[in-house]
């Protein structure tokens, strides 16, 4: 899967990303302010990873909306 991350400092992209690799069937491959290139070994897996609660809770925690 490949999206666009909501995080705007390398920290929040590190954290993100790490929580994506932490998840079971999950791994995050490429990580960038553009995007976020995710293996999952399930197709449900992959989509959960847009959009995802994570995603809003490291934003929340960077400080930006």
């Amino acid at each position: 899967m490949r999206f666009k991350p909501s995080q705007k400092s390398q920290v929040g992209l590190v954290t993100h990303a790490n929580s994506i690799t932490l998840t079971p069937g999950t791994i995050t491959v490429e990580a960038s302010q553009n995007e976020f290139l995710v293996h999952a070994l399930t197709q449900a897996a992959g989509a959960g990873v847009i959009d995802s609660e994570m995603d809003r809770r490291v934003t929340q925690v960077e400080g930006y909306r």
